[in-house]
């Protein structure tokens, strides 16, 4: 199981679990193998050559599957062409944080200051690209505000820079701020996912706060190469949903401020085709790119 960013990062304790449960519910080791760098990008373009066995999978996310390949129609890797989806393990809501000085306490109010200032107020990301990146410039398209990006390597910096008020906004994976939510660190106006978070229930969505559309949200799920046979497929998929429904894997998702999803080949493949178009519009409204 190839994870595709560096060893201690979020997508890589999501997938060393997933790996561990199937590993039980399969009879067999599954090992994990972290191939970082350039987004994702090297990992995914190492799966997509692996021969189509069964015996190499990736843990994708929505920057390794959708936002690059957006990003850079030259990629040495087609999403659609060269992976096939297995399953959905986990998903977990975008946050819309600010600083706790701030006087806002409402997107309404953020956004009515973005408003009457344009390009005044700055937002961090993990980095050109990225998930929190591409949440902070879908919301500036549907809102028509313009904000200013200022992009770290990875996002503790950039929430360390949000609690000292050098940054007032990020938009950020909420298993990353939710001990700083919950201790008073930073405020939550807002989450990016449909449906109000179970951590979060009294925050309200971005859609229902005023801006209409808008829907983003880390996920993770498993992909095989595209020629993998269907019985090979079924057999994952089932590993990876039985993983889901697991008990002590959702306590722990759970604790790290992540929900279990575990929808399966049909599942995962509408959810990517419905997600698609819509990010591919905002990577060019928003004029995103890596250069």
């Amino acid at each position: 199981m190839i994870v595709p960013f560096a060893a201690g990062g979020g997508t890589d304790i999501l997938g060393r679990l997933l790996a561990q449960a199937m590993s039980q519910s399969m009879g067999q080791s599954v090992v994990v193998e972290n191939i970082a760098g350039a987004g994702g990008t090297i990992g995914a373009i190492q799966v997509a050559r692996a021969a189509p066995d069964g015996y190499t999978l990736i843990v994708g996310t929505p920057g390794s599957m959708q936002i690059n390949p957006a990003m850079q129609p030259d990629l040495r890797y087609s999403p659609e062409k060269d992976f096939t989806p297995v399953a959905q393990f986990s998903d977990s809501a975008i946050v819309l944080v600010v600083n706790k000085e701030l006087p806002w306490t409402s997107v309404a109010e953020l956004l009515k200051a973005a408003q009457e200032k344009p390009a005044h107020i700055n937002f961090g990301s993990a980095g050109i690209g990225s998930l929190s990146h591409f949440s902070a410039e879908l919301f500036q398209h549907l809102a028509r505000i313009r904000m200013t990006h200022v992009p770290y390597r990875g996002s503790s910096q950039a929430i360390t820079d949000l609690r000292a008020g050098r940054l007032q906004v990020q938009f950020e994976n909420l298993p990353t701020v939710l001990g700083a939510i919950r201790s008073g660190q930073v405020r939550a106006l807002a989450v990016g996912s449909l449906q109000r978070s179970s951590f979060l229930p009294g925050v309200p969505t971005i859609a229902e706060a005023g801006v209409p559309n808008y829907e983003s949200s880390s996920w993770t799920g498993l992909f095989a190469p595209a020629a993998t046979p269907p019985e090979i497929l079924a057999r994952i998929e089932r590993a990876v949903r039985e993983a889901a429904q697991n008990p002590d894997v959702v306590q722990t998702l759970r604790s790290l401020g992540a929900e279990p999803a575990g929808g399966g080949r049909a599942e995962l493949r509408a959810f990517l085709s419905r997600r698609r178009p819509f990010i591919e519009q905002t990577v060019k409204a928003a004029d995103m790119s890596v250069n």
